[in-house]
């Protein structure tokens, strides 16, 4: 197997991993809520804890990547997020258990950091969008994975032996990638240019992340409440799960295609790309609630178009970020704009769920396609003829190779 390819499938073996809580928990949502006696906003906060420390540690961990290199992080990184859903597993409360969780993102937050960065070094202009959707993957397959294992697991031994068994599974595969991953730094400079605000102006650096965040707002709050809005809509726990599956794997695929779409013209399509994911994802949540109402069985089906597009943004605007940012501000861009999409992410959970407590489940698709319709708008507007993509000086430069 080529260096390539071995870094491409760590890279997602271990994004899959950490994402088996951070995107696949709500399979066990009753199970925490009925420990924890919890209700709908109430998940939401804890659902939002790994996000919300990922949040948190995403752009010191960019950083850190640009300065000392993905293999040292990577290692420092797994095992804090071991540690930390070995804690939640033994959490009594749900403020320990919400600790814990924030404790894990933290940790984690050098996985997804780590691989984009290390596939923006090691892959050529017109094959990143690819390889940034196969990485991003991950993320889904993750969510599939928890949705299959996590109440397997918890079936067992409870929410305890299912948030064990995702800590060893997100060490075990971090520290495997770091065996991979360039121990060595990219070409790293100091300076104004070079710090956080530096890359908040960069040319349109802003509107890319002012569409993540529109983006990612849809995608949260679907993600979090798809079963239960399927639940309320009269499906059944098995039929509901089913539906969670299949919401991961259409997400899984998308963002494969959408990183094909987004190589086309040698790399220059990716805003492009951003805006006609936006106008799919309106129109398939503008329609899901007279789908559920109609046939509820139907959205099953439905879902799959409604995961195609709100759920297929990730790696075109993480490959952006980077691309724009140059191979001395590469992981530090990342890391903001990833920043961006988990905090943002996370706190679409709560809203939401807030404004079903109040309104109903409906509130979920038309708070998707507002947000959605308004980051098509600025990635057509403002990011689309300010994102230059140089693919024949390539911005990001493949960096020395490690020793």
């Amino acid at each position: 197997m080529s260096r390539q390819r071995t870094i491409l499938v760590l890279a997602v073996a271990s994004q899959a991993a950490f994402s088996m809580i951070t995107f696949g928990l709500p399979a066990i949502g009753a199970e925490i809520r009925d420990k924890f006696d919890l209700g709908p906003a109430g998940f939401g906060a804890v659902f939002a804890a790994v996000g919300l420390g990922s949040a948190a540690a995403l752009i010191p961990a960019g950083a850190l990547v640009d300065r000392f290199g993905g293999r040292r992080i990577l290692v420092i990184g797994g095992i804090v997020n071991g540690v930390g859903l070995l804690l939640a597993s033994a959490a009594g409360s749900a403020q320990t258990f919400a600790a814990a969780l924030v404790l894990a993102g933290i940790g984690g937050a050098a996985v997804p950091v780590a691989g984009m960065t290390a596939l923006l070094r090691v892959f050529e202009p017109d094959k990143r969008g690819m390889a940034m959707g196969w990485r991003q993957l991950g993320v889904p397959l993750g969510g599939t994975i928890g949705a299959a294992v996590l109440p397997a697991l918890a079936a067992l031994g409870g929410v305890r032996l299912a948030m064990a068994g995702a800590g060893v599974a997100a060490a075990a595969t971090a520290l495997a990638f770091a065996t991979v991953s360039d121990g060595r730094p990219a070409v790293f400079r100091t300076g104004a240019g070079q710090s956080v605000m530096g890359v908040l102006r960069i040319p349109g650096f802003k509107p890319l992340l002012a569409v993540g965040l529109l983006y990612v707002l849809a995608l949260g709050a679907i993600l979090a409440h798809y079963v239960g809005a399927l639940r309320d809509a009269g499906l059944s726990s098995t039929a509901a799960a089913a539906g969670f599956a299949a919401l991961n794997i259409t997400a899984a695929l998308s963002r494969i295609v959408w990183g094909r779409v987004a190589d086309g013209g040698g790399g220059t399509r990716r805003a492009r790309t951003l805006r006609d994911i936006g106008i799919l994802t309106v129109a398939a949540t503008c329609l899901m609630p007279f789908v559920l109402a109609a046939a509820a069985p139907a959205a099953l089906v439905f879902g799959v178009v409604v995961a195609f597009g709100a759920f297929g943004m990730n790696g075109v605007l993480y490959l952006l970020s980077g691309e724009l940012a140059g191979p001395s501000r590469a992981g530090r861009a990342v890391g903001v704009a990833s920043t961006v999409v988990f905090g943002t992410g996370s706190l679409a959970a709560p809203i939401a769920g807030f404004a079903i407590e109040r309104t109903g489940y409906d509130a979920v698709w038309i708070m998707s396609a507002a947000v959605a319709a308004a980051g098509a708008v600025v990635a057509w507007r403002w990011l689309e003829p300010a994102a230059v993509v140089a693919t024949e000086a390539d911005v990001v430069r493949v960096a020395a190779p490690a020793r």
